[in-house]
């Protein structure tokens, strides 16, 4: 178990592939054995409208703002130092930009998928039931955004903090 935590801990980048996968079997378990429309599918169709007109406005906000917190840690580089426990200081803090990086990015990909499937909803998730894939892939992913956001957002807080701790 040691093991598997320290693997999580070297890709935190994976944790919002896990929640997704997490939570999409959840939801089709969840819609197998109870048989009942829930979440989005279950909600009327002009509301079901509204609610992913929101989600595009939404994710696209997030995704914007994601990218360009990858871009703005891209920029941060390694400040020059004297001393050798500065220098080892400096290669963590870069090591910690580059795995909050990654978390971005991955939860980049799951806010792409709340947009994209919201926006294809619009246009084709008329029917008095809503779509069950299109519910899932948006409840999945926005599971995955928000493990990713979480992830990265404490990440980002303690390389501030130790960085600021350095100064």
């Amino acid at each position: 178990m040691r093991r598997v935590g320290r693997w999580i801990d070297k890709h935190l980048w994976t944790l919002p592939f896990f929640a997704f996968l997490l939570t999409g079997a959840s939801l089709v378990a969840i819609h197998y054995f109870y048989a009942k429309e829930f979440f989005l599918a279950a909600v009327e169709t002009e509301n079901r409208k509204e609610i992913y007109s929101s989600l595009t406005g939404s994710s696209s906000g997030l995704l914007g703002f994601a990218l360009a917190a990858v871009a703005i840690m891209a920029a941060f580089g390694r400040r020059p130092t004297s001393s050798q426990e500065d220098r080892s200081r400096e290669n963590r803090l870069a090591d910690a930009r580059v795995g909050i990086s990654k978390i971005l990015l991955a939860t980049s990909i799951f806010l792409m998928a709340i947009l994209v499937t919201a926006t294809v909803g619009i246009g084709i998730d008329d029917g008095k039931v809503g779509s069950f894939p299109i519910t899932t892939i948006i409840v999945a992913s926005s599971a995955s955004s928000l493990m990713g956001l979480l992830v990265s957002g404490a990440g980002l807080t303690l390389s501030l903090m130790e960085r600021s701790r350095s100064t």
